[in-house]
């Protein structure tokens, strides 16, 4: 198994999955609101194929992208919107609908349940809000998969603060140092290593637009099959 062998003789006793990028494809859903969020202050919308060099750092930061691209190219006249106006209008459309456009990306099922039938336990760290991660794995059929979640707002700390993987750890009644972390951008990498953890990343994520091969990835697969 690729992800034991990153632990040395270490037994890998768990694994903690990012969301967006890594299990599920969710920038359709999340351009869509952010064109709504953006259209309903005034701005045109930005589209799927830009937003998804935004995404990676948390609804509050994809929004603040957001904002400065839209003051930058749009003709609205008046002060801009603040912040905290579009987020808010952000969240409400994404709350409308937060899955219907999203996948998963292949092979993700069929890894979780190998994994979990190995009796490796699995949990998913990511920087979403609880309120929208749930319904999402729900959707997808995850949540029996993922019984542990650790949401953007479940602590003060986000990634890449290693204190959403330790408290991952904590719940799962695992050691940081028999555990990866798998991820699609710097954020796991750089909270997996401040938790003393390997990471692992897929190569298809988004990591807000930067090329993930160059982030400092202990192992790089280019399809989620291939770390099993």
């Amino acid at each position: 198994m690729k992800l034991q062998q990153l632990l040395g003789e270490a037994p890998l006793k768990a694994i903690l999955f990012d969301l967006d990028g890594t299990l599920v494809d969710s920038v359709p859903d999340l351009a869509a609101a952010m064109d709504a969020s953006l259209i309903h202050c005034g701005y045109p919308g930005a589209g799927e194929e830009r937003v998804r060099t935004w995404v990676g750092n948390g609804a509050a930061k994809l929004v603040e992208r957001a904002l400065d691209w839209a003051e930058s190219t749009s003709q609205r006249s008046g002060p801009p919107v603040p912040h905290g106006v579009l987020l808010d209008a952000f969240y409400l459309a994404y709350a409308e609908d937060s899955s219907s456009r999203s996948q998963l990306f292949p092979g993700v099922i069929a890894a979780l349940e190998y994994w979990q039938q190995a009796g490796i336990k699995l949990a998913c760290v990511t920087n979403k809000p609880e309120r929208f991660t749930h319904p999402i794995l729900a959707e997808f059929g995850l949540q029996s998969l993922l019984p542990v979640v650790v949401g953007g707002d479940t602590l003060a700390q986000r990634k890449p603060d290693p204190a959403p993987l330790l408290h991952a750890c904590e719940r799962l009644g695992v050691a940081a140092g028999n555990t990866v972390m798998v991820g699609d951008s710097s954020n796991d990498i750089d909270a997996a290593h401040a938790a003393g953890m390997p990471a692992a990343c897929v190569s298809y994520g988004y990591n807000h637009g930067a090329p993930i091969a160059e982030a400092g990835a202990d192992l790089l697969v280019d399809d989620f099959g291939s770390l099993r």
